[in-house]
Formats: structure tokens, sequence, C-alpha cells
């Protein structure tokens, strides 16, 4: 009998010690079997039920692991130390910032470019306006003097006594000058406001894109010693 309690006691002091143990930073020691570590977890199954799940741990939560032949094994911090979701808020915070931005430079360019346009149109329709009516107050004021200076002298009257009609560009300046580039620059302005618009429908594309792809992230809850894969689709 004394000899059946000694073999009972070597045998339980044995199984005792036959563990592997996983010492965390926060100093909680788990009690299991190693099956392997990679670059960002470490694989086990806890030692009260060999026979369940596998469990993960970051490597990131762990300071050493001491195994059941005696080695301890210090675990070394490696990069990435978890793995982020492959769509991070941030990335769809910093493109909803990017749409709004493109949308408000598109509607300032348009705007700017529209008004513009419309200065430089108006600006060019009177100056027309103003040059026929100059043309025909020049060529009134030449008819009636051609008709004067052919009742009295019986000929046409020299071309030099006539009144010169301007250009239209020297008529118009430098008015002309204004609306032309007036024209110019609205056009330009709603090319840049058009381009914005493009680049911020372009964010908004790429935005619904990562809204809606699949994101899956490893987790595990030290308090419960619980493990899984969290998944998660936005839209």
């Amino acid at each position: 009998m004394p000899a059946l309690m000694v073999l009972f006691n070597i045998f339980f002091s044995y199984d005792a010690h036959a563990q592997d143990k996983i010492i965390q930073k926060n100093g909680k020691e788990i009690k299991a079997k190693v099956l392997g570590t990679d670059s960002q977890y470490i694989r086990y199954k806890r030692y009260d039920n060999p026979n369940g799940p596998d469990y993960f741990l970051f490597r990131t939560d762990v300071s050493r692991i001491e195994y059941e032949n005696g080695k301890t094994e210090p675990v070394i911090q490696s990069e990435p130390a978890r793995q982020e979701p492959k769509n991070p808020p941030a990335d769809r915070g910093n493109l909803e910032r990017k749409i709004l931005k493109y949308q408000k430079r598109s509607t300032m360019f348009l705007t700017a470019g529209s008004v513009a346009i419309v200065a430089g149109a108006i600006t060019m329709v009177k100056l027309t306006g103003d040059y026929d009516k100059y043309k025909k107050a020049i060529q009134g004021t030449n008819d009636s003097y051609t008709a004067w200076y052919q009742t009295n002298y019986k000929t046409a009257p020299p071309a030099s006594d006539l009144q010169k009609q301007e250009s239209f560009s020297a008529f118009g300046s430098p008015g002309i000058y204004v609306g032309a580039a007036a024209l110019i620059g609205g056009l330009a302005l709603d090319l840049i406001g058009l381009r914005n618009m493009q680049l911020a429908q372009k964010a908004r594309t790429e935005l619904a894109g990562k809204q809606k792809e699949l994101s899956l992230q490893p987790f595990y809850d030290a308090s419960y010693q619980t493990t899984g894969l969290r998944i998660a689709l936005s839209f």
C-alpha cells in the first residue's frame, strides 16, 4: 500500500509539472499545451481540455513561454504586432475628407468659372452692339456729308474728308481684352472644377468598394480565455 501511494504521488507530481506555461505581460499564467508559434500568434490548447478547441494569443501580449521540458522561450516583439482590418476606419475617414475637399473645390471653381464666362459674354455682346451703333453713326455722317458735297460741288467728296472707322479691337479696347480674358479664364476654371468633380467621384467609388469588403480579424479575450475570428461587413 505505501508503495502504491508513492507511485500515485510520483505520477500526479509528474502530471502536475508536465505542462507548458504561457506567462502574459499582465502577470497572468496560462497552463497549456503550446502547439506552435508564428510571427503574430501563439497557438495552444488549454491543459485542462486537451481535446478542446485551439486558442490563440497575440505575441505582443505574452512575456515568455515555459515548456514542460524546462526550456524557457522569451517572446520577442514582431511587426506587425496585430493584423489590422482590411478596411481601417482611418482610410475611410481620409476618403470621406477627400470627397468633401474635392466637392468644395469643384463647386468653387465651377461657380467662379460660370460667373467669369457670363461676365465675359455680356461684355463681348455689349461691345459688339456698341460697335454696330458706332459704325452706323459713322456711315450716317459720311452719307450726309457726301450728299451735301455732291449737291454743292457736283462731285464726290475727297476720301480724306470722310470719317474713318476704327477696328473692333481699337474701338473696344480695353474692354474687349477684359471680356476675352474672362471667357478664357472661366473656361479654365470650369475645367478645374470638372477635374475635381471627377476626383470626388473616384473617391466615392473607392469608398463604396471599401465599405462593401469583408473585414476579418482574429481576436483573443484574455479575461475569458476565448479566441475567435471577428467578421465585419460595413455598409
